[in-house]
């Protein structure tokens, strides 16, 4: 699973924006982004936008203007749990989004940008809600 917006605090749907994604970018949807040095988005541990589009698995062969959402504290993503450890975290835990931005990790909390909100279960891979927070 990835990133999927799951609500918002006042139920509107957030505009879609059309940014340049860099070549060399596995894009998907869900997948975590952040803007780099050059004003154009790459993969991120930190995003600040969620893709709205997937190029079917391939690597973007060149930069690609695509869709994305700009991550806001009054939405809620819901996501599967990535972890190694045996027990998911509860609600207010803050956890760190993986090394490869399409899930939250709760194995490190370096960042601690991710604050959980529902848990569906304790094992991994079952279903978290949460905010990106600063």
């Amino acid at each position: 699973m990835a990133f999927k917006l799951y609500s918002t605090d006042d139920g509107h749907m957030p505009a879609w924006e059309y940014l340049t994604i860099v070549s060399g970018t596995k894009a998907q949807v869900g997948l975590g982004l952040a803007m780099n040095s050059n004003g154009k988005l790459e993969p991120s541990k930190i995003p600040t936008h969620i893709c709205m589009f997937s190029n079917g698995g391939s690597l973007l062969s060149a930069d690609t203007v695509a869709p994305v959402v700009a991550v806001a504290p009054d939405q809620i993503w819901e996501n599967n749990f990535y972890s190694d450890v045996s027990a998911a975290p509860v609600p207010g835990t803050k956890v760190d989004v993986a090394d490869n931005p399409l899930y939250v990790d709760g194995t490190k909390n370096v960042n601690a940008n991710f604050e959980i909100t529902y848990v569906s279960g304790r094992l991994m891979s079952d279903i978290v809600r949460g905010r990106f927070v600063k």
